[in-house]
């Protein structure tokens, strides 16, 4: 083969030629020493094919991957959620087993004050997140439901103080204010103390539960989905830190306090309690958990098995 044919070949395609030569037969001792060499070396490059060839590979294979993880991340989520909201109801129940009949006390009323007592105005908290926003309202109760609530240990609820941290805590700056990075207030603690990084009342003036014009929020988002009865009355509350069933010193609590992530930053993230005080025998009873959107249980195994929305 002439020389000018091979260099015009590619360099597998050299590699192949030269190897397909017998070295006895070139002569001249330094002919051979250098094709042996040639023979010997190893071909260190890829052309520009296999090149393509192993980028389409790759660009299948992470196609691949993308589809089978795709919301793995937030369905883990939903499971995790799910777990939540069983230990949460289970925790309730045991809770009142070991407290002779007295469920926790001391819950988030999601509800804002503007001087953080049931005195003031009261009025929805603005950063709930919106589909809960859409299923709760502001409703006042009847003396009968309030006797009800207080039945079963529930007499106090935590109000937003309005007046906390130099005003921030106003409707019109809380969103803005807990996206801060200048200070530490958080979603899931907005019901907590100014002490403890909120914009909750002084936990030394705890707001018993009254007949307050919107001094509660009433569960909205439909009874058939809780198995409560079309006419009943559900009141909503947050699963706040500062409930007692998250107090150490008290039998039967729950050592951690759950935080709901799939709602977006600077909303409240606590999970919710529902309880009835429809209940003929003048006691409130638990209803049911529902997360932080306003989802029940089984709306959260949808998501886990990929038959709703994340």
């Amino acid at each position: 083969m002439k020389l000018s044919k091979l260099l015009s070949l590619s360099r597998k395609a050299q590699a192949e030629v030269v190897a397909g030569i017998d070295t006895a037969q070139v002569p001249g001792r330094g002919l051979r020493r250098k094709l042996e060499r040639m023979k010997g070396r190893k071909q260190d490059g890829f052309t520009l094919l296999e090149l393509l060839v192993v980028v389409a590979i790759l660009a299948a294979i992470a196609g691949t991957a993308t589809i089978m993880l795709q919301d793995t991340d937030r369905k883990g989520m939903a499971a995790a959620h799910v777990a939540m909201m069983d230990e949460l109801s289970k925790g309730i129940q045991t809770f009142r087993v070991l407290n002779q009949g007295v469920y926790p006390d001391n819950w988030d009323s999601l509800v804002s004050s503007s001087d953080g007592t049931t005195a003031g105005t009261l009025s929805e908290l603005t950063i709930l997140e919106s589909a809960l926003a859409g299923m709760v309202a502001p409703t006042t109760l009847t003396t009968d439901e309030v006797a009800a609530l207080n039945a079963v240990g529930i007499t106090q609820l935590r109000y937003v103080d309005e007046t906390q941290q130099g005003g921030e805590c106003a409707p019109a700056s809380i969103a803005s204010f807990v996206l801060s990075k200048t200070n530490d207030v958080t979603p899931q603690n907005i019901f907590r103390p100014a002490a403890a990084n909120g914009c909750g009342n002084d936990p030394l003036t705890p707001q018993s539960i009254s007949v307050a014009a919107n001094s509660v929020m009433l569960w909205t988002g439909g009874n058939d989905r809780v198995n409560a009865d079309a006419a009943d009355r559900l009141i909503a509350v947050g699963a706040g830190p500062d409930s007692t069933l998250f107090n150490p010193s008290i039998i039967g609590a729950l050592s951690n306090v759950p935080v709901y992530r799939h709602t977006a930053p600077g909303e409240y993230n606590r999970f919710i309690v529902l309880w009835n005080v429809s209940d003929p025998g003048g006691q409130a009873t638990f209803q049911a958990i529902i997360d932080g959107a306003g989802d029940t249980k089984d709306e959260e195994l949808g998501e886990v098995d990929n038959l709703r929305a994340t």
